[in-house]
């Protein structure tokens, strides 16, 4: 009778904890390595990583339930010429293969205020979300949000222009009695730094 008890007790709390208060997880990732001229494009071995990454968010984070990257009709600067930008969204592409799921590429590269607004809609609240990207606006939506929402953005490391293998990962708590939002940032590495150069064998 007790442990009964105590047991109800529990899951009460546990009830009352999770009734009060929300979680959204957004995890940001870079595209893979470019080729030299950059082309809007992957290289073989920024290939290899996109055909990785699943495993290794899948090991790490729970199914998101939405997935971004910008939308590759918009065009960028890559090298001296523009091209479509590809690279992000072929990044998480076998991600979202193998999690059965959509890839929303509504916005243009440049167009973090309303990715930023997207990945804060109400229906995320409880969710996780992936998000891949270019890593200079990466950085500067981390900082936002965690600065829009109770947070340190100085917790926001710069992102090296060398660098394909970090996760920059929010976590945002709200209260949802008074509304008010908890960010707080974390740093991760997908740890696929050493994959081959080459293109995978037909």
């Amino acid at each position: 009778m007790m442990y009964s008890r105590l047991l109800a007790i529990s899951l009460l709390g546990f009830f009352l904890h999770t009734s009060s208060h929300a979680a959204e997880t957004i995890v940001m990732l870079r595209h893979g390595e470019k080729p030299e001229g950059g082309l809007g494009q992957l290289n073989c071995q920024g290939l290899n990583r996109a055909l990785a990454l699943p495993a290794v968010l899948q090991k790490k984070f729970d199914k998101p339930a939405a997935i971004f990257a910008p939308n590759p009709g918009v065009q960028k600067r890559d090298g001296l010429q523009r091209y479509n930008y590809l690279r992000p969204l072929a990044t998480i592409e076998p991600t979202a293969i193998a999690l059965n799921m959509p890839v929303n590429t509504d916005f243009g590269w440049e167009d973090t205020d309303q990715l930023q607004a997207a990945l804060l809609a109400p229906q995320y609240q409880n969710a996780t979300v992936f998000v891949a990207w270019e890593h200079h606006l990466l950085e500067r939506a981390a900082r936002k949000i965690m600065a829009d929402n109770g947070g340190d953005p100085a917790q926001v490391p710069v992102w090296k222009s060398s660098d394909f293998d970090s996760l920059y990962i929010i976590t945002i708590n709200t209260n949802n009695s008074t509304g008010k939002p908890s960010a707080s940032f974390r740093y991760d590495t997908e740890g696929l730094n050493q994959l081959p150069t080459t293109c995978p064998a037909h």
